[in-house]
């Protein structure tokens, strides 16, 4: 039996503050207030600091000394350093999951890949990432590696504000997802190790290349709206 304890008031507002930079309500080097999030939501100023160190461990605010928190930048360079290291850690992932689920563990994954389809079919793009993180989130544990697990988990939203970018820019129906969790999942059912790392570079670098397409897009926009 695993237990989840309830999120801490911190961990709440990293989770508000992480989905207004997600979805790009706050844009990189936007200052965060902490005073201005106190009032918003009601707060203690401790638990807000509390909230912009953790989002400084997950790659979304960088905090600069007699400056504050601020958005980090997404740089093309920041990107592929980004993809370089989560699609190792994806592919060892994959790997240790295929070599240690037990009974029935896999159940949730493979019922959770037909909500994606489903998802998917109603073209529901934001849903839809959000369930495809989710997806991943359900196969930490199934690693058996609490470092792993951690390091994941950082990681994360750094790589989900990358691919929400890219969807504002290119948004597509999510059938390179779908293809890539199914050829994942067979591979770790089957067991067949071999299979994995080629099939999260193929995506990974899909993926990349959509949101390095993203961010050249973002740069021409804001030149066009300096030059009006």
């Amino acid at each position: 039996m695993s237990f989840n304890a309830p999120k801490s008031m911190a961990e709440q507002i990293a989770q508000h503050l992480a989905n207004q930079i997600i979805s790009g309500q706050r844009v990189e080097h936007e200052r965060i207030q902490e005073l201005k999030v106190v009032d918003e939501l009601d707060v203690s100023r401790g638990s807000v600091r509390e909230a912009l160190l953790l989002m400084e461990r997950r790659h979304l605010v960088d905090i600069v000394p007699r400056r504050g928190a601020m958005v980090a930048e997404i740089s093309a360079d920041s990107v592929e350093n980004l993809f370089d290291v989560f699609g190792v850690l994806v592919t060892r992932l994959a790997v240790l999951v295929a070599q240690r689920w037990q009974n029935n563990e896999l159940d949730s994954l493979i019922q959770h890949l037909v909500l994606l389809q489903s998802i998917a079919e109603q073209k529901d793009r934001e849903e839809f990432m959000a369930q495809v993180f989710r997806l991943l989130t359900m196969a930490y544990p199934l690693a058996r590696n609490e470092y792993l697990h951690e390091v994941l988990v950082n990681m994360q939203p750094a790589v989900h504000r990358c691919y929400a970018l890219a969807q504002r820019y290119k948004p597509n129906d999510g059938q390179a997802a779908l293809v890539f969790f199914s050829a994942l999942m067979t591979g770790v059912t089957k067991r067949e190790v071999e299979l994995l790392p080629g099939a999260v570079k193929q995506y990974f670098d899909h993926q990349l290349a959509l949101v390095l397409a993203a961010i050249e897009a973002n740069k021409c926009d804001k030149i066009n709206v300096k030059n009006k």
